[in-house]
């Protein structure tokens, strides 16, 4: 029925050793169907860390790199490393070491069963902005710098224009080259060329804190919303305020120049929040929803279609964590939407 896929488990801290087990479900049921699926789990994450001093050794990173085909990740975090090092190191080596430039954060009211109606995809920068980690630190003095790029620029905004006129929506770039002349000038030169190759799609480039008014006053009145890694991530963290929390908030990054076999990675945007942790509270529904969508990087559309019903309707049906108002647990709320995939 398809090629065989090899995909690296990284269920990582936290919460996504929990969440990581109902993506495990999806992936049985997809082997069910014919999908031919390899699975490698590898112990990345604070455990590991505190055992052997390791975050993602170098032999590791080159057999998902070159062997395997995608990640399926849950979270890092843990309270017993405080200064996040080893979380920073495995995130930063797997972004920016597999040249994931485009990070896909969907939010779609059809998905969540509550909250504003809105359809929004917010296209994010994944391996530069401020999120790079390079700066210095003295006494009263701190330096983080922000880096970017024409080619890591020009990957993600090329991503954004064709998803925009293959789907016929809106574009919107969230700047503030105002006041960030340097590197968000470069975003908006970026933008303004593209939107000159791409005359079919209705583009404009909003500041970024105008963009953030507007999205609370009227959030239909957006389709697709571009930007780099800081603003990406608050942005779509707004957006998945309106669909009940980051528990339902789903993501994908991808290569799209595919530089290396490893080219995707699907995770949720929710944290591993080490405060629910155990307790089976966590939402497994951002889990599987990034399970879904790499379903659809994998050209298995029937697959994320069910995937994705299967969430609404259980949703539909009353079936709610408790970040959500509901009461039901982590594994109860998959089983919930595992009833609803067909056979």
């Amino acid at each position: 029925m398809s090629k065989s896929v090899r995909i690296a488990v990284l269920p990582g801290d936290g919460v996504g050793k929990e969440v990581m087990a109902e993506a495990l479900f999806c992936l049985d049921w997809a082997r069910s169907r014919g999908r031919r699926i390899e699975t490698v789990s590898l112990p990345c994450g604070a455990d590991h860390f505190l055992a052997t001093g390791e975050t993602l050794p170098e032999a590791v990173f080159v057999d998902i790199r070159d062997q395997c085909d995608a990640i399926l990740f849950g979270s890092v975090g843990d309270p017993r490393i405080p200064d996040g090092r080893h979380a920073e190191e495995i995130l930063l080596r797997l972004r920016q070491g597999l040249e994931l430039t485009v990070n896909y954060r969907p939010c779609h009211s059809s998905l969540s069963g509550q909250g504003t109606r809105l359809d929004i995809e917010v296209f994010r920068e994944n391996t530069e902005g401020p999120y790079c980690l390079q700066g210095s630190t003295e006494p009263g003095r701190a330096i983080d710098l922000a880096i970017h790029t024409e080619p890591a620029i020009r990957r993600l905004l090329q991503a954004a224009f064709h998803h925009a006129a293959a789907r016929s929506r809106p574009l919107t770039l969230a700047h503030k080259a105002n006041v960030l002349k340097h590197g968000h000038g470069l975003w908006l030169r970026v933008f303004q060329d593209l939107r000159g190759e791409h005359p079919e799609v209705a583009a404009r480039a909003m500041h970024a804190d105008a963009l953030l008014c507007a999205l609370v006053q009227e959030p239909s009145a957006f389709g697709v919303i571009a930007a780099d890694n800081y603003l990406g991530d608050l942005i779509s963290d707004l957006c998945a305020a309106y669909l009940g929390g980051m528990g339902v908030a789903p993501s994908i990054s991808w290569a799209p120049h595919r530089p290396f076999r490893c080219s995707l990675l699907a995770e949720p945007v929710h944290g591993s929040a080490p405060d629910l942790a155990g307790k089976g509270l966590a939402n497994p529904i951002g889990m599987i929803l990034s399970t879904a969508l790499l379903f659809r990087h994998l050209g298995w559309e029937p697959e994320a279609a069910a995937l994705e019903a299967a969430v609404a309707g259980a949703l539909g049906a009353g079936a709610k964590t408790c970040d959500l108002g509901g009461a039901l647990s982590t594994t109860v709320m998959g089983k919930a939407i595992r009833d609803r995939l067909p056979a």
